[in-house]
């Protein structure tokens, strides 16, 4: 009766084990999918975002363009040579900050969607761990609890039986 006590508490350990390494893998996927998913709205989030400020600066540029035309007119400057030079300038200058803006944002974005690729990964491998763990768990134990019951009923390496000539070896 006790021997059967301790093997279905053994058996039941080795379950509980098992559902314990598959429940903290399931948990450490779900964390991984958060976390994805966390980080491809975080991407959508860097390209609105570098949208915006790109049309923030687009129209800031745009304003001072303006502002130079007309201060360049009120002044009674032509539009050629220096002057023209000077606005040609300042629009190549503020072509390459527009697109150091939205390339900023491309890299924010690019760099989220890595993250949300590799949490991806870790919550696929976290769940064939689970699975993997759970099936190592029952493995394992299943021969513990085998071999206790085998040598609990025939006594470590065949000690306690008897022997040909009748007396017991120990």
């Amino acid at each position: 009766m006790a021997t059967t006590i301790i093997a279905v508490a053994a058996v039941a350990a080795v379950a509980a084990s098992a559902y314990g390494a598959y429940a903290s893998a399931q948990a450490r996927s779900e964390a991984a999918d958060y976390n994805s998913d966390v980080n491809k709205n975080n991407e959508i989030l860097a390209k609105q975002q570098a949208d915006i400020d790109a049309r923030n600066l687009d129209e800031k540029q745009r304003r001072l363009r303006a502002a130079q035309r007309v201060a360049y007119g009120a002044a009674g400057v032509e539009e050629e040579g220096s002057p023209l030079l000077v606005m040609a300038d300042t629009a190549a200058q503020q072509a390459q900050d527009l697109y150091l803006t939205r390339y900023g944002g491309q890299a924010r974005a690019a760099q989220f969607a890595a993250e949300a690729g590799l949490q991806s990964l870790y919550s696929r491998r976290y769940g064939q761990a689970g699975a993997y763990g759970a099936g190592t768990s029952l493995l394992s134990g299943g021969v513990g609890v085998a071999a206790s019951s085998y040598y609990g009923r025939y006594g470590y390496y065949g000690y306690g039986q008897q022997t040909a000539g009748g007396s017991d070896p120990s």
